[in-house]
């Protein structure tokens, strides 16, 4: 059976989405916890054979795309007082192997990080998820680079022609938060034009126009202090080969920081 992209889809990070740690806090943002369990419940409905996961808070260089190499992936949220929340996964080996050589092929390099590499909570907290729905098996975790727009997109379709080389069915999930200057007691120094760069990411996806995400303003982004915008444009760069079916699920910002939920493969 042809292996692909047969899932692709954007998720916000917070720690406090996680409910042992949000408490409270889990009222302001139940669009967004509502949209990630619809994400799951659409990425497990999808039958992939592996969960790809690109995440901001992976170990990063400038030039290399860098993977968690270990044969079982875990961690957990420790860092956040709940140590007692912790996942274990399977790393997909094959997959990664496929992906260094569809890398080269691409004009980009993927370099493996060897020993203990705890996953951190970019990953952590859309893989909660996707354990609540069901998910237990392997994974491939990644991290970005500090390289132009284009390289990324050839790092995502890199992605997809590892999947198909090895026949294997993928689910890409793109993590990252939005502006994290959005409200001037937030936890971040605000920035009034902050709020437009969420707003063009949103209005671009919901309108399925790539070019409005590669397109945006690079000082723009730099003054919103995004961390998800190289992941959104890896999972553009997987999805490439088709005409765009985008749908945003939910977006918020109640604490300073925006959260967008999407969906970028709608069967």
């Amino acid at each position: 059976m042809p292996g692909g992209i047969v899932f692709a889809g954007v998720a916000p990070h917070p720690p406090l989405l996680v409910p042992e740690i949000g408490g409270d806090r889990l009222k302001a943002v139940a669009g967004s916890r509502g949209a990630l369990r619809d994400l799951a419940k659409r990425l497990i409905d999808s039958a992939p054979d592996v969960v790809v996961l690109i995440s901001p808070h992976s170990p990063t260089d400038p030039v290399y795309f860098l993977a968690r190499s270990t044969p079982e992936l875990s961690g957990d949220f420790r860092e956040f007082r709940a140590g007692r929340v912790n996942l274990t996964f399977k790393n997909d080996l094959a997959m990664l192997d496929a992906l260094k050589e569809a890398a080269v092929d691409e004009g980009v390099n993927l370099r493996e990080i060897s020993g203990p590499q705890p996953l951190d909570h970019g990953a952590l907290v859309p893989l909660y998820y996707l354990v609540e729905a069901g998910w237990s098996g392997p994974i491939v975790v990644l991290g970005f680079t500090f390289q132009s727009n284009d390289k990324h997109l050839r790092f995502g379709r890199a992605i997809r022609k590892a999947a198909e080389t090895i026949s294997r069915n993928v689910a890409l999930v793109a993590s990252g938060d939005l502006s994290h200057r959005l409200m001037i007691d937030g936890p971040y120094e605000f920035e009034p034009t902050a709020h437009l760069f969420d707003q063009q990411i949103v209005e671009a996806i919901s309108a399925m126009n790539p070019s409005g995400v590669l397109e945006i303003d690079p000082n723009l982004k730099d003054r919103a202090g995004e961390c998800g915008y190289r992941s959104i444009v890896i999972a553009l760069g997987a999805t490439d080969h088709q005409p765009p079916r985008f749908k945003v699920l939910s977006y918020e910002g109640p604490f300073g920081v925006g959260y967008m939920v999407a969906d970028l493969l709608v069967g």
